[in-house]
């Protein structure tokens, strides 16, 4: 099989373009050109690469019928795979799943199967990988299942294909909160709390986790050191919208003026957001604020970001339309699990 196509240039010049969806689009024109040039090698080292870096800049949504055909080409030119890249493709593909409701189950777990094929082969980490999205994804789903993957997780060595030691960690953390055992995933997060572990997303996820319980108990009291480190880390940007919304949250328990302040500010993240994760836990957030100003006779007009027209700008009017919205972002990702794990969630609301 002869290559035709240079890819070395061709992500040398995609790579100079700024990330966002500029250079998303440059993406898109370089797989139309190996596909229509024949290459199988470029056409699945491009969705490859655009599978790990488009969702880090632009909407993620994007990727996934190029992860789709990434398969379809795998399977028609064998020849040309490299394991390393069927592995990525699937991995990204399996991570999205658990922000995207519209990726559909056997979807999710066909993904699940491709990371499989190729981890025992690639090692360095891969099988620990794969576990590890496996408990995350399935303790939405499925408890006893998500404990299968994570005795695997916990056990298999790392290497250049794991997350890093942070992430692994909050996940770990997280899967042990949500099993119901919140004294070992606090002594569990002590390393991340005592700064022995941190990336970008870590420890302002999980912060964000135990808030989330806390309030699900009624326990906030005596955890306000939790909220002010989550304010002024963790929500940084468009990036941090689920984290917006726990703050919300805890606002509109403990300072609803400040709330509604941070409402107004944290508001305009949502446009063009994809991830429905993100958007949920915004929602849900929101809800609580204006619902708060409503109980305590606080009423306000709020003044929604640019191009969101829907005639009444109230708090009585948004506390009912961000309840909605946080209905409609659970139901999707309940129907598509099959549980009730997200209308259980707001209820605790």
């Amino acid at each position: 099989m002869r290559y035709k196509i240079d890819t070395s240039e061709i992500f040398r010049k995609i790579h100079n373009i700024n990330p966002g969806p500029e250079q998303t689009a440059a993406y898109i024109e370089e797989i139309r050109k190996a596909d229509m040039a024949g290459d199988p090698y470029a056409m699945l080292r491009l969705r490859s690469s655009m599978a790990v870096f488009v969702p880090f800049y632009d909407d993620a949504t994007k990727v996934l019928p190029y992860c789709a055909e990434f398969f379809q080409i795998a399977e028609e030119h064998p020849e040309a795979v490299a394991a390393y890249d069927s592995f990525t493709v699937a991995r990204e593909a399996a991570t999205l799943s658990i922000i995207l409701p519209q990726i559909e189950l056997p979807v999710c777990e066909k993904m699940f199967g491709k990371m499989e094929e190729v981890a025992g082969t690639l090692r360095c980490g891969a099988i620990r990988r794969l576990h590890m999205i496996c408990t995350e994804f399935y303790t939405y789903i499925d408890l006893q299942k998500a404990q299968e993957h994570y005795s695997i997780f916990n056990n298999e060595k790392m290497g250049s294909y794991s997350a890093c030691s942070a992430c692994e960690q909050q996940v770990k953390v997280w899967y042990t909160l949500k099993k119901g055992d919140a004294r070992l995933a606090h002594e569990m997060a002590n390393k991340i709390f005592n700064g022995k572990l941190e990336c970008h997303d870590i420890p302002w996820q999980t912060y964000a986790v135990f808030l989330e319980h806390y309030m699900d108990e009624g326990s906030l009291d005596g955890h306000e050191s939790f909220v002010k480190k989550l304010m002024q880390g963790g929500c940084r940007d468009v990036s941090d919208l689920a984290n917006a919304g726990t703050v919300l949250r805890c606002m509109a328990a403990v300072n609803i003026e400040k709330g509604l302040r941070l409402l107004a500010q944290y508001w305009r993240w949502t446009v063009n957001m994809w991830n429905e994760q993100a958007l949920y836990f915004f929602y849900k957030g929101a809800w609580c604020c204006c619902r708060q100003a409503n109980l305590c006779g606080k009423e306000r007009t709020l003044y929604p970001p640019q191009g969101l027209n829907v005639g009444i700008n109230t708090t009585k009017f948004f506390e009912e339309w961000f309840y909605n919205k946080a209905i409609q972002a659970a139901e999707k990702f309940d129907r598509r699990n099959g549980t009730n794990f997200y209308m259980d969630d707001l209820g605790r609301a």
